[in-house]
């Protein structure tokens, strides 16, 4: 069949919401209908029509991330679904290839999404960049040997302080870590209304701030259920911070667990514990970065060390990026370009987005047979360069 992808109308917001949460297999309530149009951009937002009907979806945000040494546009995709009876004929790929040839005019050198099914979007380019790790505890065992000292304090905010404060705390600190996406007000908002999707016995938000000197440097926004204390958003302008608000959470009364969500795979938590066995972890992707102009991206970031690698790039779907790349690079910036050399490491498209940010080394990545080194030197040159003092994560999406 002949389905038309386009932008939509500012008069099809509705109808393509309403798509998107039919895919994932929902009804959309008019709060979703309204969060989406307030999140979203018409002439980034992108329909798959069957005649009239829209019957696949998905939106580009035009944001920022943190990479090495500052930032860099992103194009964020988002909301990319297909309804079922309309799977499987090609809908997401030409979705996909109108979305990023589309950020490739605006000048977006990457993309990047969370994805809800891991075979998907690897072959069109996009590989796991940062990664999180969930956490729960018994609170029986959350005693500190090491306990914070802030000399600040807590206190309760209402929800609209909250979606004051989110947005300022995150701005201040965003910058500190690769892989944070630069999210905006609207974004906030949205994370912070109440419990819908989350199903029975979940509360509403409880938010929390830290304060120190005559500021907010601090914020945990939790939930409770079942006897649990959920927390979804925390974030201190440093690790002393943070400890403080885990503490707050870890002595809340009549809690028996506390959970955290999408945490930092080096988050120092776990050696701040009496017994840190106790923090039950486990770790997934978290964000899936593309490339879309492999030159523009690999001059927008800096490198740990100095040194000059050659890559040979394969993208079969953003063919402009295939060909041989020669980086010359440092702490104080890069240089590439373009040439036929043979190349020090052969990789394609998908893994040079993982280790764009330093999340995986290509060490790693050669030991699993997916990239090519001419040798052992090469490799380690290639994790010098590229490797982060921190690892990169991304709050939420």
């Amino acid at each position: 069949m002949d389905f038309e992808i386009r932008t939509i109308r500012e008069e099809e917001f509705e109808q393509w919401v309403k798509a998107g949460s039919l895919g994932f297999g929902s009804h959309a309530t008019d709060e979703h209908v309204a969060l989406n149009k307030s999140l979203s951009e018409a002439d980034r937002t992108f329909g798959a029509f069957d005649g009239s009907r829209i019957v696949g979806t998905t939106t580009t945000r035009p944001l920022a991330i943190t990479i090495p040494g500052g930032s860099a546009k992103l194009g964020y995709v988002d909301e990319v679904a297909v309804i079922p009876t309309h799977r499987r004929r090609g809908i997401l790929t030409r979705m996909m290839r109108s979305q990023l040839d589309q950020m490739r005019e605006r000048g977006e050198p990457m993309a990047a999404l969370g994805a809800s099914e891991s075979l998907i979007y690897e072959r069109f380019g996009f590989g796991i960049a940062t990664w999180s790790s969930k956490w729960k505890i018994d609170r029986r065992h959350t005693s500190f040997k090491f306990p914070p000292q802030c000399g600040g304090h807590l206190d309760f905010i209402d929800k609209d302080a909250a979606r004051e404060e989110w947005p300022k705390l995150y701005a201040r600190l965003a910058g500190d870590r690769p892989g944070m996406v630069h999210f905006n007000a609207a974004y906030w908002a949205g994370s912070l209304r109440g419990s819908e999707g989350l199903g029975p016995g979940t509360s509403d938000f409880f938010h929390v701030a830290y304060i120190r000197g005559e500021r907010v440097s601090g914020l945990v926004s939790y939930r409770i259920r079942d006897g649990a204390v959920l927390a979804i958003f925390l974030l201190g302008e440093d690790s002393e911070v943070e400890a403080e608000l885990w503490r707050y959470c870890f002595g809340i009364d009549l809690m028996t667990a506390i959970e955290g969500f999408n945490r930092p795979t080096d988050d120092p938590l776990l050696w701040r514990l009496e017994d840190s066995r106790r923090l039950e972890r486990s770790t997934g992707d978290q964000l899936w970065l593309r490339l879309i102009d492999v030159e523009a991206a690999l001059e927008s970031r800096s490198y740990d060390t100095d040194g000059e690698l050659t890559l040979g790039v394969h993208d079969s779907f953003c063919e402009w990026n295939d060909g041989v790349y020669t980086l010359e690079a440092g702490p104080d910036g890069a240089v590439v370009s373009r040439n036929g050399s043979s190349p020090d490491i052969d990789l394609t498209a998908a893994e040079l987005a993982a280790a764009y940010l330093g999340g995986v080394s290509f060490d790693t990545l050669a030991r699993a047979g997916r990239v090519q080194a001419r040798s052992a030197e090469a490799l380690d040159l290639a994790d010098r360069m590229f490797r982060t003092p921190r690892a990169p994560w991304t709050l939420e999406m």
